[in-house]
């Protein structure tokens, strides 16, 4: 097993919670790149390696928390390993079950990280927070997918121009 792919997709999750993401919100709403690296290594690799990786994810995204806890480690680690034997289960190959697989994961990430903050208006920062942050995270998990399957490359933007 190479683990240097895992240490730069653990460094472009700390790269972004500390750097990019005031940059990429739009108006509160964030691209939530920790569920989305989690939920893509789950969809292509095995079920230890989502696991482990989805543990290590969340202690990397929790650790610029001001109160640092395990919960939101063992909650990404959950989503990893679910994510993996939901897809593995259900066996789709089209992009669109991909992105179903990853809207639904990056929701209930944003819900179970709510529960454990707490505070009050929970159902408001659903709507304002979570849903937004979901279609949000879909839509550049769109845009990864179209080029992976090889839908957008650069030949064909350049053939634009």
């Amino acid at each position: 097993m190479r683990i240097l792919p895992y240490i730069l997709y653990l460094f472009l999750i700390a790269f972004f919670e500390v750097i990019l993401k005031n940059l990429t919100s739009i108006y509160g709403v964030s691209i939530n790149i920790t569920a989305l690296i989690v939920m893509l290594v789950a969809i292509y690799k095995s079920e230890v390696i989502s696991l482990w990786f989805g543990f290590v994810a969340g202690l990397v995204m929790a650790a610029g928390a001001v109160e640092f806890h395990v919960l939101p480690a063992l909650i990404t680690s959950g989503l990893g390993l679910t994510a993996f034997h939901a897809w593995r289960r259900l066996n789709f190959e089209s992009v669109y079950s991909k992105l179903l697989v990853v809207f639904i994961g990056v929701f209930l990430h944003y819900l179970f990280l709510l529960l454990v903050e707490g505070g009050a208006g929970f159902f408001f920062v659903v709507l304002v927070k979570a849903l937004p942050g979901a279609v949000y995270t879909t839509v550049v998990a769109y845009f990864f997918f179209l080029i992976v399957e090889g839908r957008i490359s650069y030949q064909k933007i350049k053939s634009l121009f």
